[in-house]
């Protein structure tokens, strides 16, 4: 198993800033038996001349250079291309650690494990903060019930079999998905196939005030867009869950990010939203409440609250 040929996917737009830390990461791993295919998505800065030199100082990289599609379009381009039976994904500004691959590949000696995942640090660069989240929610085996209620892994802790990603199509590369298509396609996963993880931190997941995912209005759609779409998948493959519940507790969770950002009609209106779900009176009244009261109000309440807590 550690001779088997890893295949590492990076898509790549706009990453100047980035991409050399990301790809030295990688190519300093101590399982030496990866490719790296980098895929450029229509960059329009000094991305393509950096990816090219790279790929002059090491064989194990294989450039390739598209029009613009979306960054589940680059990653599926990369799973076209990819000689490997196993696949990693990683993005332009994320890291690995020296030892990730040699952890996880073995797991997969167990054939009904189609994906191995591990813990990342994530590390807020405007914060100059980092943070390690627990293992407390993290599973493996039959994952499904799980997953579908909150993503528990970050796209650059992932590992897939190849021919899993296959089975399941690969990443949807609607735009309406941009932002958790990573998630959509693990759902698909969870479907087909057992999860496995290291209970290790074996990546770095790095937020910049450009990434996609700091709006939470914006994840909060995409999520959305993603239940809908697997509830539909779910259905025809016999997997059942609690749909509205689900999507109510979503809507509840952004909610109080909201409240939390100071966006208190926002918050007000999810609230209301969540009731419009699944028919839920305590949920409305708060979402009314929250929107009837003067945002001054809230801010008042949210300071005092602060002050008190960071005493």
């Amino acid at each position: 198993m550690s001779q088997v040929l890893v295949s590492v996917v990076v898509p790549v737009y706009n990453g100047d800033q980035y991409l050399e830390k990301t790809v030295q990461s990688i190519l300093v791993q101590d399982y030496e038996n990866i490719e790296l295919i980098l895929v450029d998505d229509g960059s329009k800065d000094n991305s393509k001349a950096i990816i090219t030199q790279l790929a002059m100082q090491d064989l194990r990289i294989k450039p390739f250079f598209n029009q613009n599609g979306g960054v589940a379009n680059a990653r599926n381009f990369g799973i076209a291309k990819a000689q490997g039976d196993f696949i990693a994904f990683c993005d332009q500004d994320d890291l690995w650690l020296p030892k990730k691959l040699s952890q996880q590949i073995p797991l997969f000696k167990n054939n009904s494990v189609g994906l191995v995942y591990c813990g990342a640090i994530t590390d807020y660069i405007l914060y100059q903060k980092q943070s390690k989240s627990g293992f407390k929610n993290k599973h493996k085996g039959k994952v499904f019930e799980q997953l579908v209620q909150l993503n528990m892994l970050t796209c650059c802790t992932a590992v897939v079999r190849k021919s899993y990603l296959q089975q399941v199509d690969g990443f949807d590369d609607d735009r309406a998905l941009m932002g958790v298509d990573d998630w959509h396609l693990w759902l698909k996963l969870a479907m087909v196939c057992e999860f496995d993880f290291v209970a290790d931190y074996l990546a770095v997941h790095v937020f910049h005030g450009d990434n996609y995912s700091l709006n939470d209005e914006k994840m909060h759609e995409a999520e959305v867009v993603c239940l809908n779409k697997i509830e539909s998948i779910a259905a025809t493959r016999n997997k059942s869950a609690n749909w509205a519940l689900i999507k109510q507790q979503l809507h509840i969770r952004y909610a109080k990010s909201y409240i939390f950002s100071g966006f208190y009609n926002l918050a007000g209106d999810t609230f209301i939203r969540a009731h419009r779900t699944q028919k839920n009176t305590p949920f409305l009244l708060k979402g009314w409440f929250i929107k009837v009261v003067p945002n001054f109000v809230w801010n008042i309440l949210q300071k005092t609250k602060r002050n008190f807590f960071t005493r």
